[in-house]
């Protein structure tokens, strides 16, 4: 039987109270994740430094998760949770059990057979990744230390599509904390690992004095990161009452028509871990610029991790239910209030990485990329990320109510139109650029990429539906306004006293006192006319979330 947690997953709460707890539960646990992710990112710049064994560390520890993108991955949970949410509500235990399961199997053995040609394949990707390294030695070492680094990695793109499942079936039964908060064990298990190496190996170390002992430590924390997120989110479906084990569900009708659901979404997912590709391919280009793009991309990642995110993993399981009973009207209204919802969190963040993302890179090049070289390679990489975030927010709301619907077209070509864009403005950044440009034009096309796609897909969902326009229109310009004011201020604040000092500590403390103040401006401007930031603020209080 299911147990009472899934009370609040899917049709039993209608109120917009539960859409903001809920989300304010995936926000909470997900900012101490992106907290530990951000501190492994900085101590990987701070162990291996603006070089190309850091770049190479940071390729073949995403490259697990960029083939979980290119292969359906992250949409795994769009997919399967309104296959569930029906049989939820029926209380028919069996039946998720069932698909669940049968998801599992066929999730094990498609991602087993890629791990397996990728670590096949490890001599041509470390090949394809060190082109851009610029003297033969070089790519010779680099190719040398990416074979091994890369067989111990590629088998976590197994160990994801566990994690996946067991996220999905606990977010469809309404649990949305330890969905959010199991991966902070990879982030542990990583930073370990590089606290490991340095007190074994010390720091800075160049390519051609890797050996094997360096690559086991590190591929092998990094792996055991993994299979710890696996396990914990096996358990959490169990400890609801559900027992997931792998079944031959190519067998199973249900099973076997969400894959052909999914066919158009592995384009999509294709073209999203593609995007990723193309941004550490051009990035490598630069020693150290694939150390600070992931630097830029863990913080463009945090307030869509905060943001939009636990907006639609809540609202997802909720959409799916009004769809199945028809509910348009509701439907499209639920998607307006996740939108604005989510652009509390993006507008503002956007606004103060562009304000204050340059006066904040010398706080964040630590160690071995504290150098003027490391330095100027974050500040133009937080540069060029701000609008992404407002572009992906629009990217992760609209899909799940594309999802919810049944619709894999929409987001497949909201992504092409992304990808395309993003290519031409990388190629043209590698050739018309040099030196530390190179990033800031790669991360500049990024947001272009985003911003456009992100507005084509939003336009697609609220064309067909009775989408209250006004409501959200006067929302998002309040947020906006607010977060212009606000941090136009903060950003001429730290124009005025950015030549003081460049040390640490002061630039640290302004930063965070031009932070708070803009966010509590922020906040003043912000909770009229309508009370969705207390209520999103509410939510962090609650200790008791949808059964958590």
């Amino acid at each position: 039987m299911i147990s009472e947690p899934q009370t609040g997953g899917a049709t039993d709460v209608v109120t917009d109270d539960r859409m903001v707890e809920n989300s304010a539960s995936v926000a909470k646990w997900t900012l101490v994740s992106r907290i530990t992710g951000f501190g492994r990112v900085l101590l990987i710049g701070a162990v291996l430094g603006p070089s190309y064994f850091g770049n190479l560390f940071q390729i073949a520890n995403q490259l697990p998760w960029i083939l979980f993108e290119l292969t359906v991955g992250v949409l795994l949970g769009a997919i399967l949770i309104p296959r569930l949410v029906p049989h939820i509500d029926r209380n028919d235990t069996a039946s998720v059990e069932r698909v669940a399961s049968g998801t599992l199997g066929v999730v094990i053995v498609a991602f087993g057979a890629v791990a397996l040609l990728v670590m096949a394949a490890a001599p041509f990707v470390g090949a394809l990744f060190g082109a851009g390294v610029p003297t033969a030695a070089e790519r010779a070492d680099f190719v040398r230390a990416a074979l091994p680094l890369i067989l111990l990695t590629a088998p976590q793109l197994v160990g994801y599509g566990i994690a996946a499942v067991g996220q999905a079936v606990q977010q469809a039964l309404g649990e949305f904390a330890l969905p959010a908060a199991a991966s902070i064990l990879e982030n542990v298990a990583v930073i370990a690992a590089l606290a490991l190496y340095a007190l074994m190996f010390g720091t800075g170390t160049e390519l051609a004095d890797v050996g094997l002992g360096h690559l086991l430590v590190l591929g092998g924390g990094s792996s055991l990161g993994v299979l710890l997120h696996a396990v914990a989110q096996w358990w959490g479906v169990r400890r609801l009452g559900i027992r997931l084990r792998p079944t031959a569900g190519w067998r199973d009708p249900e099973v076997r028509s969400m894959i052909s659901t999914a066919l158009p979404s592995s384009g999509t997912a294709l073209l999203n871990g593609a995007r990723f590709l193309v941004l550490m391919l051009a990035a490598n280009t630069v020693a150290g610029g694939v150390v600070a793009l992931q630097l830029a991309l863990n913080i463009f990642s945090l307030p869509v991790a905060l943001g939009a995110k636990p907006v639609a993993y809540a609202v997802l399981p909720r959409l799916s239910s009004l769809w199945d009973r028809s509910d348009h009207e509701g439907f499209a209204d639920e998607y307006s209030r996740g939108l604005s919802l989510a652009a509390l969190v993006a507008i503002p963040s956007a606004a103060a990485c562009a304000a204050l993302g340059w006066f904040g890179a010398p706080i964040v090049a630590v160690g071995e990329m504290g150098t003027t070289h490391g330095r100027q390679l974050i500040a133009l990489a937080l540069a060029g990320v701000a609008g992404s975030i407002i572009g992906e927010t629009l990217h992760q709301i609209a899909i799940s109510a594309s999802y919810a619907r049944h619709d894999a077209r929409g987001p497949l070509r909201a992504y092409a139109m992304r990808f395309a864009i993003l290519a031409i403005g990388a190629a043209l950044a590698v050739t018309f650029s040099t030196g530390a440009w190179v990033v800031f034009f790669i991360t500049l096309a990024m947001t272009t990429s985003d911003v456009l796609s992100g507005a084509y897909h939003h336009l697609r969902v609220i064309n067909p539906l009775p989408v209250g326009s006004y409501a959200l229109v006067r929302s998002v310009s309040y947020t906006a306004g607010a977060a212009f004011v606000a941090f136009g201020l903060a950003g001429g604040a730290a124009a005025a006293i950015a030549p003081l000092s460049d040390a640490r500590l002061p630039r640290l403390g302004a930063g965070a006192v031009l932070g708070l103040v803009s966010l509590l401006i922020f906040a003043i401007i912000r909770s009229r006319p309508d009370n969705e930031l207390k209520l999103f603020l509410d939510g962090f209080k609650r200790k008791e979330v949808a059964g958590v």
